[in-house]
């Protein structure tokens, strides 16, 4: 399993975030897709969120390791089972990743869904930096990050 993933975004700034025990599933699952670059956007419908939906990924999402707030340096996926809307992603094999940069992200839950978010992986250090990818993605637009695995 990898120990910790590596961010690096096109406009300047990498960010390292360890893996979370609690969602061995899905660390594999991302651990599969390295490296990857891809194309993060700022999310419409969230205030503090920067997120892509589009990550391969060989096997549903699990349910481990669910908030339903996020905090400032996580890193998030959604199953599946916990969004009407992300039910036709999971069919097609895809996935989200989240970066939460704001605190106490709500994950966007209605009447019919939960939209609790399977957290794999946290930022523990530059959460400044990380803070200001977020609002350069909101005032300025998408870039490409480009995502790694480091095992130590």
């Amino acid at each position: 399993m990898a120990k910790k993933f590596k961010f690096e975004f096109e406009r300047g700034g990498t960010l390292i975030a360890d893996a979370c025990e609690e969602a061995p599933v899905t660390v594999r699952l991302f651990e599969e897709q390295c490296p990857r670059t891809m194309e993060i956007m700022h999310c419409v419908s969230a205030c503090h969120e920067i997120t892509t939906d589009d990550i391969p990924s060989s096997e549903p999402i699990p349910e481990e390791n669910l908030v339903h707030f996020g905090e400032i340096g996580d890193v998030a996926t959604v199953s599946g089972n916990q969004s009407v809307t992300l039910t036709g992603l999971e069919e097609i094999g895809y996935t989200t990743l989240c970066f939460v940069y704001g605190p106490h992200q709500r994950f966007q839950g209605t009447k019919v869904q939960t939209n609790r978010a399977t957290v794999f992986a946290r930022i523990h250090e530059n959460l400044d930096l990380l803070r200001e990818i977020g609002h350069r993605m909101h005032m300025h637009g998408n870039e490409k990050v480009t995502m790694t695995c480091i095992d130590e």
